[in-house]
């Protein structure tokens, strides 16, 4: 009778704690779909959790995937401003519909598209343009920037194809940022710039940048590495401001100036020039109220000129600039530098800019 009672008992035992069980599993997975990690968004109603992009954004707690699917999206004045958040592109329909390739995202020139005000963001993987709308207006395909003591860090952009900005195509405006990588993206079409980056540290490579009215890639500070990106039909190719720069391994074609920059100890290498124009100056150096900059310190060594005769050193025009500058405003008189910059090792023919740069 004893072992009948236990018997009993070890059943009732076994059934309420099959019982618990049951009940716990369902709270668990509710409270995963309520707090999921990864947002859908799709422009086909019904498919996805969203289809607005910025609601989606909206909605995100940092951490969280946001995946956004092919289709059009005519939105901007996308705000990240919440940490660890991936803004990714995929390249076909989440559920009904026939759109294919990388999500559109269209803005209409009023406002930046995209705006990165926090750290541990990557966005990839979109077609973004922001065309002309009203003059004067400066907004951008992306931006990435804050205001406030807090540095960004760790954003990437990369496996965009991003046209016809209103003014630059990707702008990052942060002293103090560190790790901004900017890769693998196509822009074209740019009414200012394809890139401008102000940063403490960044990687830019494998950027494709064609027909940007002023200049392919512009960017300010020290010790930085520009390499293998490719670069055609722009204003400047590369612009740049600071001093121990190297660029090396780029493809700058049919662009009117291929490389200017203002600074020292510069150098620039193992780069191809093609088509450019004879007649384009090279390096610029200040004078007026600004602090004599004296002669030339930056390096030329073994790049490509597809102008070169082929004998003796390439000769690389530069100018002076006699005036004063506040800010972008100023009275500046150009005057061609009655001495030349010399590439005296040019190569032969033509980089394999992959090679270069691995």
């Amino acid at each position: 009778m004893e072992r009948n009672n236990l018997i009993k008992k070890g059943v009732v035992v076994s059934v309420i704690l099959l019982f618990i069980g049951t009940c716990i599993i369902p709270s668990a997975t509710s409270g995963l779909t309520i707090g999921k990690n990864i947002i859908t968004v799709d422009d086909e109603p019904g498919d996805a959790d969203f289809t607005s992009i910025k609601e989606a954004v909206n909605y995100s707690s940092p951490g969280d995937i946001i995946e956004v699917y092919s289709g059009t999206y005519p939105e901007d004045g996308i705000r990240i401003v919440k940490e660890n958040i991936r803004l990714l592109g995929i390249s076909h329909e989440l559920g009904g519909g026939n759109d294919s390739g990388k999500p559109f995202i269209r803005g209409n020139g009023t406002e930046t598209v995209i705006q990165v005000e926090a750290s541990h963001v990557i966005v990839s993987n979109f077609r973004i343009e922001n065309p002309w709308s009203e003059p004067l207006n400066f907004v951008y395909c992306i931006f990435v920037g804050i205001i406030g003591p807090n540095a960004l860090k760790n954003v990437t952009i990369s496996d965009c194809i991003i046209s016809n900005s209103t003014h630059k195509g990707i702008y990052v405006d942060e002293w103090y940022s560190e790790n901004i990588k900017i890769i693998n993206n196509h822009i074209s079409h740019c009414n200012n710039t394809g890139i401008e980056i102000i940063s403490k540290s960044f990687i830019m490579t494998g950027n494709v940048i064609t027909d940007c009215r002023e200049i392919g890639i512009y960017f300010r500070g020290a010790h930085h590495n520009i390499s293998g990106n490719r670069i055609r039909r722009c204003g400047i190719g590369i612009a740049m401001l600071g001093d121990n720069n190297i660029v090396y391994g780029n493809d700058i074609e049919k662009c009117t100036v291929g490389i200017q920059y203002e600074g020292y100890g510069n150098i620039i290498t193992k780069n191809n020039f093609k088509n450019y124009s004879r007649i384009g100056f090279w390096f610029v150096r200040y004078f007026g109220d600004q602090i004599f900059l004296g002669f030339e310190k930056s390096r030329w060594i073994g790049n490509y000129w597809d102008t070169w005769s082929g004998i003796g050193p390439k000769k690389i025009l530069g100018f002076l600039v006699f005036g004063w500058r506040l800010l972008q405003f100023g009275i500046q008189i150009l005057i061609p530098i009655p001495w030349f910059v010399f590439d005296w090792h040019p190569a032969q023919e033509p980089y394999d800019i992959q090679q270069v740069v691995r």
